[in-house]
């Protein structure tokens, strides 16, 4: 059973015992786009700012989930594999000189279903929980191991700080997630290993549903 917590406004298995869904309302802050500057929806004006300095590869970030492979610019070399009779295919892109706010990403994967993007994951050196706050608003938590499910059910999940909102660093496994339109965010977070996991992950709703199909029909 999903368990929901209100809080202050603002793909990963467990066993269901240890799932948890709370919806969070944050007051979201909008930014101010250029018109003449390519923008990424819910990006920072820190993150944008990063991302001109790399103009050569920004395009990686600011197209949208739904473009066509020959609106994506990135070369063969990156191709990880194909599948499904090759109505799948994913990239991957190693130090892809990118920035999402002030963290860099340290690697960028692309997933296609009939030539369309249907997927981003970005892994991150950086924590930007704060910042996607600011940026997209109210979000869905999820805790992602039986330690943070235990105190999200004790504890506030959104702290206050003189930084901004922040979520609770007791927590040291979780999800948060918006919806915008047809297409899901989601920010994963591992605090509990050397190595950590920071992943970023843009996806159409229907994705799952469009790889299973693929994959049935083969």
């Amino acid at each position: 059973m999903n368990h929901f917590q209100p809080v202050s406004r603002i793909s990963l298995f467990f066993t269901s015992s240890i799932l948890c869904s709370l919806f969070i309302a944050l007051i979201g802050c909008s930014t101010k786009n250029s018109p003449s500057e390519p923008v990424r929806k819910g990006l920072t004006e820190q993150g944008k700012v990063a991302n001109m300095d790399k103009a050569a590869t920004y395009g990686l970030i600011s197209v949208e989930i739904g473009a066509t492979k020959e609106q994506v610019s990135v070369d063969q070399e990156h191709l990880y594999g194909k599948f499904f009779d090759d109505r799948a295919e994913f990239y991957i892109v190693e130090n892809p000189e990118l920035y999402i706010s002030s963290s860099q990403v340290n690697r960028l994967t692309l997933y296609f279903i009939d030539g369309t993007l249907c997927k981003k994951k970005y892994e991150l050196d950086s924590d930007i929980s704060t910042e996607l706050m600011k940026a997209y608003g109210g979000f869905r938590f999820r805790a992602l191991n039986d330690t943070t499910y235990k105190l999200s059910r004790s504890e506030k999940i959104v702290l206050k700080t003189k930084e901004g909102n922040m979520v609770n660093d007791k927590f040291n496994r979780f999800q948060m997630k918006w919806e915008d339109e047809d297409v899901d965010i989601r920010y994963v977070v591992f605090r509990d290993s050397l190595a950590g996991q920071l992943d970023l992950i843009e996806e159409l709703g229907a994705y799952k549903q469009l790889l299973r199909a693929a994959e049935l029909e083969i």
